[in-house]
């Protein structure tokens, strides 16, 4: 039988240990440390002038790092510093790609929720992105409805607060290389609660492990109007996925 309240009961559902009501800020005058500008290639990349002062993004010569700073999504404070390596074949060094400059916990926050806030409540939907640089693109391609988790899963914590923005719609926008069976499951946690629906290029549009926020705006626009709603077909391919598994 179905529970009628098992959809509260996935809102309701976290640790305590997770309490964000006790948030760690730091100082504004921190950031006075780094130059603010950003490297040239973000620059080529298609990153603005006006996106590096909304997000007060800057750059450490010494890390040779592009400075993200983090502000809590309700309050605006700075809880967190990462930075964004610019070595080319980082990976060749095992130089880590971000690093924690000043850590903070990801899981109870959604980078680019303050800056975004009043845009997202206008259009009435929240694109959710991986990384930090997508919000910056895509703010600096005039978008400005997306937010970032910092990796490819949401929390529960990040859940409840996407869906306490009571928008009409939260759109799931993850890299070409995570699994469709991943990007139901993340969709499993809004199913019933919110219109919920993600961007898959299954047309093979973009380059490999690359976000949409990476293409043209053209390609994005593409992907986003074609996007996928996770409806009852799609939920019943993800139990279908789940039984397979178990097989």
């Amino acid at each position: 039988k179905i529970d009628p309240l098992q959809v509260f009961k996935r809102v309701k559902k976290h640790k305590k240990n997770n309490d964000v009501t006790e948030i760690e800020t730091l100082k504004e005058e921190i950031l006075d440390d780094y130059t603010p500008c950003i490297h040239i290639n973000w620059v080529k990349e298609g990153i603005t002038q006006k996106t590096v002062n909304k997000f007060q993004l800057g750059y450490s010569f010494r890390r040779q790092r592009i400075i993200i700073p983090v502000r809590y999504w309700l309050t605006g404070e700075l809880i967190g510093i990462t930075g964004r390596t610019m070595v080319e074949n980082f990976e060749e060094f095992d130089i880590p790609k971000y690093f924690a400059i000043k850590p903070y916990t990801k899981s109870n926050n959604l980078y680019g929720l303050y800056e975004n806030y009043e845009s997202i409540q206008r259009s009435g939907y929240v694109i959710v992105q991986e990384s930090e640089k997508s919000v910056h693109k895509r703010h600096s391609r005039l978008d400005e409805t997306c937010v970032a988790v910092g990796c490819h899963d949401v929390s529960d914590e990040q859940a409840r607060i996407l869906i306490g923005l009571n928008v009409e719609e939260i759109v799931i926008c993850f890299d070409n290389d995570v699994d469709i069976n991943h990007i139901r499951y993340t969709c499993e946690k809004f199913y019933h609660i919110r219109k919920v629906s993600y961007m898959y290029d299954k047309w093979e549009l973009l380059k490999p492990k690359c976000s949409p926020a990476d293409a043209t705006n053209k390609i994005y626009e593409f992907l986003f109007k074609y996007r996928f709603i996770y409806d009852a077909n799609e939920h019943n391919e993800y139990i279908k996925s789940l039984q397979a598994l178990k097989d």
